[in-house]
């Protein structure tokens, strides 16, 4: 059952009762998007150098992270192309999209996501989405090695989903990245940091907002 509330960025969530465990905290969701995973994940310098773009994200949720993913990079002028791809199990969440209670200027973008309910592909511009519903578990052995620009890591917490945060399964995810590429999180486990810096990763702490610990900006190098 999903329980929706609203935070302090006027942006509407929901609380999870299967997982018992809220999809974003209470400063809401755009502000988690634009802190956590869009400001520290160097989108913006991979927009300005005009290369294609690859960006995936993983538990996508309602949508946010791409959502203000998008709402950036279209405020910078001479865009190029970018590809995402999207990850999702739970069917039932990307059909609340489209009914969010959201401000208005990200509205554009939540009519755009909405579309995923009911396609696995959009195109517009230079931007393409595609959407796979399935277990993150199965497909992620699947996805390219050293592909990726920018990836948002947003699963449930280590509480309610320790299987997204042992090292067997973030490994794989590391070695996704491109050469220079970013992962960002809003976890700051000490685990993840250390499993990051063994694989020769640089990580950085992001000044933490909505809780006490800081997210994690992971980079390669």
């Amino acid at each position: 059952m999903l329980v929706p509330f609203i935070g302090e960025d006027n942006s509407e969530s929901f609380f999870n009762t299967d997982f018992n465990e809220a999809y974003h905290s209470k400063i809401g969701p755009i502000a988690e998007a634009k802190h956590k995973f869009i400001a520290p994940s160097c989108l913006e310098e991979y927009i300005k150098h005009g290369k294609k773009v690859k960006i995936l994200d993983l538990f996508f949720g309602l949508g946010y992270n791409t959502g203000i993913a998008l709402e950036r990079a279209y405020a910078i002028s001479n865009l190029p192309e970018i590809k995402i791809e999207v990850i999702e199990y739970d069917t039932n969440i990307i059909k609340q999209i489209k009914e969010l209670k959201v401000p208005d200027y990200y509205k554009k973008w939540q009519e755009v996501l909405s579309k995923l309910e009911n396609t696995n592909h959009i195109s517009f511009d230079k931007v393409s989405i595609s959407l796979n519903i399935c277990d993150a578990n199965q497909i992620i052995h699947t996805l390219p090695k050293n592909y990726y620009d920018v990836i948002f890591y947003d699963p449930f917490s280590h509480k309610t989903c320790p299987e997204f945060w042992m090292e067997e399964f973030l490994g794989q995810v590391f070695n996704l990245l491109s050469p220079n590429g970013t992962l960002t999180t809003y976890s700051g486990l000490k685990r993840v940091k250390k499993l990051a810096e063994d694989k020769g990763f640089t990580v950085t702490n992001i000044e933490p907002i909505g809780r006490k610990k800081p997210s994690l900006m992971i980079k390669a190098s």
